[in-house]
């Protein structure tokens, strides 16, 4: 028997990794080539993650895990089962993500980790994050390594393996659910009703994987998954109206992931990643309805529903939630289908809300000024080439406009706080659509998802060609916000089904001129679609007068893509004063003069800013779209004259 010994001093407490070659037993496992010829038998089971992995006693957390070959079902047990690695504890059945590790700060936890399979893996995060590197322990095939460390640093944390060889944080393929939460309790922390710990994790065929490694143009099919499922099959939150919320997300992926909350405000209390969380004091919490979560990051949010009815919380890259994820047999029509369980898929929860007895839900008054309006969504084709274009157009007066008019992005929404508000929309094209009022708090029958908005069997369905639906709310905040389309959206969003809605405080006036509108999107459907700011590939200049104040109101509605955005005065950052988040004015201490960058604006988020130009000058606005290389993927860059 060989044995060596590996030790990385955390503190007071060392990160002691031993392993040990066994001798005997059962026969090796065979290799991940033979294994997807020759299924394996073990069935790898969801993890909702409430249930905490090993045994505590004495100030000790003791647990024993192993990494097995698995096959998995994301799509429910009537869906297909595919093959994957996946970690198990001792005697138990294997989960996707990995069983729970949470105990409170200054527990000991002593963790042994068995590698079943055939071929050798790096193990990571089995240590306390106190601000040095995750440093990863080879376990060879076959052999044992046991972890011993304090977890003294509280926060949200994961702990994760990879078989492959390549230097990514984490992996495509049957890698992709090697990773389980790493919960470190505050020992002051609050109780709440009800808290949840979300990972999402990815699905990648692995001879997908492999035929990309020998072809770079081969695609490889991806299924993001939340606790081990997805869309229509993940975990239905069922909560009541009232109820406090708090959620532990970890992106355990290796995407970007602007998750999205519909109807409702949460606080961001944490931001973290796989090193080190941020644990927010009072004065450093800020609300969001969309938080954009890098791979490896974590994020914990508090939040309460005042309505009842069915939400989501989602990824808003379109990509993540589009019927491509599906795993499975995809729909071979969507003719008469529920748009909510068969036109969406992967990284989506549902959020069921009941009413509660002797708790008031809000709702929408029934009486007082109502303010209507006529919107109508129409279609012109050949516009992105063959494919035709649409937008939401507003009728300005008696005579609604002509049926190929459409706008691109739509016509602005201009609503005042508390001002019961009603929307007729008229679909005109020869699809279903439906509109989505991304950020406002409104009831869940107008939220805007076909087949699921509502509640019971009380849900509105898609507007069909040729019909029409009236939508009801009454903002309860002022601010920048969305409307755009939540059917199709992979096609229909970027072909023109998005604009801004805005709501103004009551006695505030709509003034274009030094209230400007920077809205971010995509020109057609494809991944080859060129970036646009308010409906152009090549923005004329912005104009502006020194001395006066603008309210510069950035919205990212771009269907796949990050941004980084900046104003520069050649190469220098300029300062504006940070305004509001989400359409959620920021507290006056976090509202602050700052450098002019958002350098990760994700789809479904919007910025403010004010900035005041003191003299004359040439700036530039930069809007760049990262990749995963060097070179971003495309930057536009628009003059910027202050006179």
């Amino acid at each position: 028997m060989r044995t060596f010994r590996h030790c990385l001093m955390l503190g007071t407490i060392g990160l002691a990794v031993t392993a040990a070659r066994s001798g005997g037993g059962s026969a090796p496992r065979p290799r991940p080539e033979a294994m997807r010829n020759h299924l394996p038998s073990v069935l790898a089971r969801p993890n909702d993650n409430r249930a905490r992995a090993g045994v505590l006693a004495n100030g000790v957390l003791t647990v024993h895990l192993e990494v097995q070959a698995a096959l998995i079902k994301p799509e429910g047990d009537a869906g297909p089962a595919v093959e994957s690695f996946a970690f198990a504890e001792a005697g138990k059945p294997a989960l996707v993500p990995g069983p729970l590790l949470r105990v409170s700060a200054g527990t000991d936890l002593d963790a042994t980790v068995r590698n079943t399979l055939a071929k050798p893996l790096t193990l990571y995060g089995m240590q306390d994050r106190d601000g040095r590197p995750v440093r990863g322990a080879v376990i060879a095939a076959g052999d044992s390594a046991r972890f011993r460390f304090r977890a003294g640093t509280p926060g949200t944390f994961m702990y994760w393996a990879r078989t492959s060889g390549n230097r990514l944080l984490f992996a495509l393929g049957e890698d992709g659910q090697l990773v389980g939460g790493l919960v470190v309790d505050a020992p002051e922390a609050p109780a709440v009703l009800d808290e949840r710990i979300l990972v999402v994790s990815l699905y990648a065929n692995q001879d997908d994987v492999d035929a990309r490694a020998k072809d770079s143009t081969h695609t490889i099919r991806e299924a993001f998954l939340v606790n081990g499922m997805s869309w229509p099959h993940t975990e239905r939150m069922r909560l009541t109206v009232g109820d406090t919320l708090r959620w532990r997300v970890i992106n355990a992926s290796l995407r970007n992931h602007p998750m999205h909350l519909h109807g409702f405000y949460y606080r961001v209390d944490s931001r973290g990643t796989a090193a080190s969380d941020s644990i927010y004091a009072p004065l450093e919490r800020r609300s969001a309805v969309t938080e954009l979560m890098r791979p490896g990051s974590s994020m914990m949010m508090t939040w309460s529903p005042r309505r009842d009815g069915n939400w989501l919380f989602h990824c808003h890259l379109i990509a993540h939630i589009s019927p491509e994820q599906r795993i499975g047999d995809r729909p071979a029509s969507m003719a008469h289908m529920n748009h909510a369980e068969n036109g969406m898929a992967g990284l989506i929860v549902g959020i069921e809300v009941k009413p509660k007895k002797d708790v008031a839900a809000f709702h929408e008054p029934l009486t007082g000024q109502t303010r209507k309006l006529r919107m109508f969504v129409d279609q012109r084709p050949n516009v992105y080439g063959t494919n035709p274009g649409f937008g939401f157009v507003l009728q300005g007066n008696d005579t609604p406009p002509a049926r190929d008019s459409i706008v691109v992005p739509g016509s602005p929404v201009i609503l005042r706080r508390g001002e019961r508000s009603q929307i007729t929309v008229f679909n005109r094209t020869s699809t279903t659509v439906t509109i989505h009022w991304h950020g406002i708090e409104l009831e869940s029958f107008y939220d805007g998802v076909g087949d699921w908005s509502g509640a019971g069997t009380h849900t509105a369905p898609p507007i069909a060609p040729g019909d029409s639906f009236v939508v009801r709310m009454t903002p309860d905040r002022a601010g920048t916000f969305i409307y755009h389309t939540h059917d199709d959206e992979s096609n229909a969003l970027s072909s023109g089904l998005y604009g801004p809605l805005i709501v103004l405080a009551p006695g505030q006036t709509w003034n274009p001129e030094t209230d400007r509108v920077m809205l971010m999107g995509a020109g057609g459907p494809g991944p080859g679609a060129p970036p646009l700011l308010n409906g152009s590939a090549t923005p004329p200049p912005i104009e502006l007068r020194a001395g006066l104040t603008y309210r510069f109101r950035f919205i990212d509605i771009a269907a796949n893509n990050i941004k980084d955005v900046s104003l520069l005065s050649d190469t220098t950052l300029v300062t504006w004063r940070a305004f509001a988040k989400d359409g959620a004015d920021l507290p006056p201490h976090q509202a602050t003069s700052r450098p002019s960058r958002i350098p990760t604006m994700g789809p479904g988020e919007t910025y403010d800013y004010e900035f005041t130009p003191t003299a004359a000058a040439t700036l530039t606005l930069r809007i760049s779209t990262p990749s995963r290389g060097a070179q971003p993927l495309s930057v536009m860059r628009v003059p910027v004259t202050v006179h």
